[in-house]
């Protein structure tokens, strides 16, 4: 009887510490996090849409929006393995099958690794390496990507400027016609769009017709977004950021408040983790809601959110979201 019970204790022991393991063993990659107080939006290449180009002729400048390209650590993504769940285009994705693409004679570096999810996915996710290391997600022939800022770029621009349209090279007058013409809005966007800043200069613009980025679908429900990205905020830093909050007044503008770590983490964990699920209402206020102001430990602003009674407000009225 003594040894039964040892056997059964010994059994069960043995099963716990098998589940501990398998769920241990079920990674969750994420990009790399940009870190905003050291990121040099002055110097270096990024992808590139433009905002407030009716400007250019009032006020002789136009807006840059900055992207960069997600990537990932390289033993991450050669280590992935069924049940992994990888984070690509803000959607969690759990790894079902791993299709490796390695070249002929090429070192594992260079493998490319396709991954056929367990959720639907209308395309395909492929990790391509990156030369340094790391890998990009390629999502139907399109790289997922993350705000890093923007940047006021005042004309004329210097006269080294280069703009590469379909292969073309071109002046930087013929870029401004292109910008003034087609914009963000027809045309120049992060995924077909890249360019180059030196000195704080802007030196080179690169842009094709192709590809077009995610493609949404007119007649579809309404999808929702992630919190920090509806509320125009950065992803990365909000894990660590510091937490201000205040209450508004129709009279008095801004006015601060004190809210308990309890409170904190839990706007914190909505502006992660949160998604918007649907529009609630037309409303317009101006006064009675709760900001909080996300700031990294160097001050760099990185989100701020607006709420009333249980809703984020927007422009055009306020939001629905879940956690």
């Amino acid at each position: 009887m003594k040894r039964n019970h040892i056997f059964t204790a010994v059994l069960l022991t043995l099963l716990l510490t098998l589940a501990v393991s398998a769920c241990a063993a079920a990674a969750e990659i994420r990009p790399i996090p940009l870190d905003h107080d050291t990121l040099d939006l002055g110097n270096g290449e990024f992808r590139l849409t433009a905002r407030s180009t009716w400007q250019v002729t009032s006020g002789g400048y136009f807006i840059a929006v900055l992207y960069l390209p997600d990537r990932y650590e390289g033993e991450q993504i050669r280590s992935l393995a069924p049940g992994d769940t990888v984070l690509a285009n803000d959607q969690a994705w759990t790894v079902k099958e791993i299709h490796p693409h390695p070249a002929e004679g090429a070192p594992e570096e260079d493998t490319e690794y396709e991954i056929y999810p367990e959720e639907e996915l209308d395309g395909y996710l492929v990790f391509v390496p990156c030369g340094d290391g790391t890998y990009m997600s390629l999502m139907n022939d399109w790289n997922p990507i993350t705000l890093a800022g923007s940047v006021k770029v005042m004309l004329p621009l210097p006269d080294d400027f280069a703009y590469i349209c379909d292969d073309e090279t071109m002046n930087a007058d013929e870029f401004i016609d292109d910008l003034e013409l087609f914009g963000a809005d027809d045309g120049m966007t992060p995924y077909n769009t890249s360019c180059e800043f030196r000195d704080g200069q802007l030196i080179r613009v690169v842009s094709a017709d192709y590809p077009y980025g995610p493609e949404e679908d007119d007649d579809a429900e309404f999808k929702g977004v992630p919190v920090w990205k509806f509320c125009h905020g950065f992803r990365d830093g909000l894990d660590t950021a510091i937490i201000t909050a205040y209450s508004t007044d129709c009279e008095e503008g801004l006015l601060p408040v004190e809210i308990t770590p309890e409170e904190t983490e839990e706007i914190r964990c909505l502006a992660m983790n949160g998604r918007i699920k649907d529009k609630a209402n037309d409303d317009s206020i101006t006064g009675g809601t709760w900001v909080y102001s996300f700031e990294t430990p160097g001050g760099k602003h990185l989100l701020s959110i607006e709420l009333y009674k249980g809703l984020i407000v927007a422009s055009d009225g306020m939001y629905a979201f879940e956690k």
